[in-house]
């Protein structure tokens, strides 16, 4: 490996740049750090006590040459928005790892992880001439785990009991790696990623006063409540009863039973919505959950649902739903989840003909059943 002096530098791309840690970005990080969900598997940062107290060992273990912070700075806004470093430097070894990340809310699914992972990588690689990069997370960090196998790196095992985290507790670590000679080829599919989605997907321009926008806003919902009653209304239209004692069910309890279902959906910050609007009230919108494969047929880590894709009558024809599936695309290519699987009604002939038009085809048929007690009185 390199002069450990050479650790950090200014590491620019075209979305973020990483700037070695100075004492003059302590406010700025601390502005960056106020956000809670940052902290589910970490340290709580957003606490004054213990964020100073994460300076102190940044600064000692930088003055040891043992680790080697780095700023993340938006380009684009010249704001600081997070922090990642190297640490448990290993010169003998020419063995690096890549640790205490985390982004701002405001940076997720811009492209700044994914940029940061391959200009630190890069670094590591081709400056330092390290033959090992080594990461960890927390065991149960899905979206982590989620993130790392798809740089790729490779998932070596799971350490148990193995550190108690500050603010979380006793935890199990998954260690991955990347090796010199895999640099090549993972290099290759982060800038692959970088230019076809790392970047903020743009919603396609409707024309003709319609607009889409992306949102995870839970305030946004009581918007969407009359385009998901069209969509009732429409299954009421094309689809016989379900059974015996099960009688149509009013739109306000539809509404209820789905918008709860959005809100502990929504609970996920991979969770999207798009919506399409006209003179600035929803005509239609598209609902989107990512998740773990349950199907060998799913190529990558995540497998994401359509959940809802709605317009309302009036609106049809328009070209609004086609324009919803392509947002939604580019959205998933941005989170570099390749696989969507979509539940329509099986008497919605106009919906299947629609998905087979975007190519997607049949691979499961869903039936329904009740319980031979459940309209029984009790």
């Amino acid at each position: 490996m390199a002069a450990v002096a050479n650790l950090t530098e200014r590491l620019e791309g075209s979305i973020v740049v990483l700037e070695p840690f100075d004492e003059e970005h302590v406010e700025e990080l601390w502005e960056a750090a106020q956000a809670a969900e940052i902290w589910t598997w970490l340290a709580h940062l957003n606490e004054r006590e213990m964020f100073d107290k994460w300076l102190e060992l940044t600064r000692e273990a930088e003055s040891s040459g043992e680790e080697g912070a780095f700023v993340t700075r938006d380009l684009r806004s010249g704001r600081i928005v997070g922090s990642s470093r190297y640490l448990n430097v290993r010169p003998a070894d020419r063995v690096v790892e890549i640790g205490w990340t985390w982004l701002n809310p405001n940076a997720w699914r811009s492209g700044a992880n994914v940029e940061a992972k391959l200009l630190m990588m890069r670094h590591a690689f081709e400056t330092l001439e390290c033959v090992r990069v080594e990461f960890k997370t927390d065991a149960r960090n899905k979206r982590s785990r989620a993130a790392l196998s798809a740089i790729p790196a490779k998932l070596e095992g799971v350490l148990r009991n193995h550190m108690t985290v500050p603010d979380v507790g006793l935890r199990d670590s998954a260690y991955f790696s990347v090796i010199d000679s895999e640099w090549p080829a993972v290099k290759d599919n982060l800038e692959r990623r970088l230019a076809r989605g790392g970047r903020p997907a743009q919603a396609p321009n409707l024309g003709g006063g319609l607009s889409l926008r992306y949102t995870n806003a839970i305030e946004d919902l009581d918007a969407l409540e009359p385009v998901w009653n069209a969509l009732q209304v429409h299954h009421a239209e094309i689809t016989p009863e379900l059974g015996p004692g099960t009688p149509p069910r009013p739109t306000a309890d539809a509404w209820r039973i789905r918008r709860s279902k959005y809100e502990r959906w929504l609970r996920d910050p991979d969770t999207f919505f798009v919506i399409a609007a006209a003179n600035g009230n929803p005509v239609g919108y598209a609902c989107v959950t990512i998740g773990m494969p349950y199907a060998s047929w799913a190529t990558g880590d995540r497998i994401a649902e359509l959940e809802t894709l709605s317009v309302l009558a009036d609106q049809r024809g328009k070209g609004i739903g086609a324009s919803l599936l392509e947002a939604v695309w580019q959205r998933l290519a941005e989170m570099s989840v390749e696989d969507m699987a979509i539940t329509t009604t099986a008497t919605n002939v106009n919906a299947h003909r629609f998905y087979e038009r975007h190519d997607f085809s049949q691979r499961f048929a869903v039936y329904y059943g009740k319980s031979l007690g459940a309209s029984q009185p009790r």
